[in-house]
């Protein structure tokens, strides 16, 4: 148990011993996986269990391919997502949602929200329960208290009092040891770099990739899980920016707000032989804005240039045009409610959480069939042939 657990600390330490290890000590990977079958020991497996995520050797999908998560950032509107995610596991004949992926991505709310499911494996209703009392702790704040945080720190909210909340929910576990301690989905937490020469998505990743297979993304898996979440949810202007080691991290929304793109690149390096069974990608609303009668301007003031740029950059109906066309027909979901109203990121007004939550009914409402077609999808079986491959690669390892 120790020698593992050393194992484990010196390849976090050191990543490039992995490609020695794997050149020269390939046995390893056999003789744990033998063990992790045998043993009776929930300590040990559960050490097993994160030396294999570190070094990317991650279970085979339990369906007939991969099935993704993808959860877009959006402040409280999360609540608009936890919605959706309800009509969803109530179409999945008795499985809660964190037990139907295999990789579950989220970029601020969403990597909150994906943090709460796969980390606690909680149902989705009490994960809207524990997600509107962080809410409501943390955005119950006074105007002057605001003002003067952001005028010092360019930050309205209090970042130590919001550290303790993520603290209080998620604890002090590492990414590695979050995902290590049952069978769970693999957990990607998208944040931006700001202090590097462009912004760059950043990937906090509860596994490591297989020997040989390199992410486009920067990411690692040695930071805690609380650090990951405040990196990714770090809004400017909301919260200070976080420093973990040399890189400065805002919130992953500014760069990538729907990271369905960044989900499916990820499955393709975690899983390289298997095919994608589905994506399934929540929004967390789209308000409906009033057609101007004017005629089109021909000009616009620097406020509003400025505005419209922000907009496109984390426009994510624009990435789910283009994943339309990458994937094929019927293996990618988007569920995205129209809301009534364009709700503030800090929203805790009781009328209107209220009215979102009835927005998002409105929207399942019409749309009950697409839950059940996705169901569908979601739950669908391996193969004969998979099921002998699979099986027959389990009895090699026994």
């Amino acid at each position: 148990m120790l020698k593992t657990r050393e194992l484990c600390k010196h390849y976090m330490e050191y990543p490039e011993a992995r490609a020695v290890g794997f050149q020269f000590h390939g046995s390893i990977i056999k003789k744990l996986k033998r063990l992790l079958l045998r043993t009776n020991d929930e300590i040990l497996k559960e050490h097993i269990r994160q030396f294999l995520l570190l070094v990317g050797d991650v279970s085979t999908p339990r369906g007939a391919g991969i099935r993704v998560l993808s959860l877009d950032g959006g402040g409280t509107r999360g609540v608009l997502g936890l919605d959706v995610l309800q009509a969803l596991e109530n179409n999945l004949k008795g499985s809660k949602v964190v037990e139907v992926f295999d990789l579950i991505v989220g970029v601020s709310t969403g990597a909150i929200i994906g943090a709460l499911l796969a980390a606690k494996r909680l149902p989705v209703g009490k994960c809207k329960e524990v997600y509107i009392e962080i809410s409501r702790e943390l955005f119950s704040q006074g105007k002057f208290s605001g003002m003067s945080g952001l005028l010092l720190s360019h930050a309205y909210y209090n970042t130590e009092k919001w550290k303790q909340i993520l603290k209080n929910v998620i604890g002090e576990d590492t990414l590695l040891e979050i995902c290590g301690r049952w069978e769970t989905p693999m957990l990607s937490i998208v944040a931006c770099t700001v202090n590097t020469p462009t912004l760059q998505p950043y990937i906090f990743r509860t596994y490591g990739h297989p020997n040989g297979s390199e992410s486009h993304y920067r990411g690692g898996c040695n930071h805690k899980a609380w650090e990951a979440l405040q990196a990714s949810a770090a809004a400017p202007g909301y919260f200070q920016e976080v420093s973990l080691g040399p890189l400065l991290y805002q919130d992953g929304g500014v760069l990538t707000n729907n990271p369905t793109a960044l989900a499916v690149h990820e499955a393709r390096m975690l899983w390289p032989h298997e095919r994608i069974q589905c994506v399934v990608s929540v929004g967390n609303g789209k308000n409906v804005s009033e057609v101007e009668l004017n005629g089109v301007k021909l000009s616009t003031r620097l406020q509003e240039k400025i505005l419209r740029i922000i907009d496109s950059a984390t426009d994510t109906e624009l990435v789910d045009l283009c994943m339309r066309d990458t994937l094929s027909e019927g293996s990618y979901i988007r569920f995205n409610p129209y809301t009534s109203y364009p709700y503030s990121l800090d929203e805790i007004d009781p009328k209107k959480l209220e009215q979102m939550s009835q927005d998002a009914q409105l929207y399942i409402s019409r749309n009950q069939t697409k839950f059940e077609a996705a169901a569908k999808v979601i739950l669908a079986k391996p193969s004969l042939k998979q099921r002998f491959v699979r099986n027959w690669n389990r009895l090699i390892i026994q």
